[in-house]
């Protein structure tokens, strides 16, 4: 996987959306566009999250499915699964976010008629991914 350099805007800080996050959902934010291609789009098994954001913070892969649920409460991220079965994220809002000089073509397919809406499943008795925290079970809105 490719991190690209990105810029947190001083506006970011005084947005009350993002006031309305836990400071880990606003980390999670700014990892999200790290991974994002220039069209705000990315991989979004949480495994491949887990690992390529927070690699040093074992308990992460637990707290994520929160974390997600939080932006995905805030409309600052839409994770779906496209036709090719695989999950992806979307930041809807991406150019208020970035500004991206030259874009390079999108890496990874859009959100589209084609896609379903997913959201992580918070709770307790979820099943769990072979005991790594990761949440497996992903349901359809």
């Amino acid at each position: 996987h490719v991190m690209r350099i990105r810029t947190i805007k001083p506006e970011f800080w005084a947005s009350e959306s993002i006031g309305r996050l836990s400071r880990d959902a606003r980390l999670l934010f700014i990892g999200f566009w790290s991974l994002a291609d220039d069209s705000g789009r990315s991989r979004g098994a949480l495994p491949y999250l887990s690992g390529s954001l927070f690699p040093f913070d074992s308990d992460a892969s637990k707290h994520l499915p929160r974390w997600i649920s939080e932006l995905e409460a805030e409309g600052m991220v839409r994770f779906y699964k496209a036709a090719d079965s695989n999950t992806y994220f979307e930041i809807p809002n991406w150019l208020k976010h970035q500004k991206i000089e030259k874009p390079s073509a999108p890496k990874f397919p859009a959100f589209g008629e084609e896609s379903g809406s997913i959201r992580v499943v918070v709770g307790e008795g979820s099943p769990l991914d072979q005991g790594s925290g990761i949440r497996d079970s992903w349901s359809k809105r």
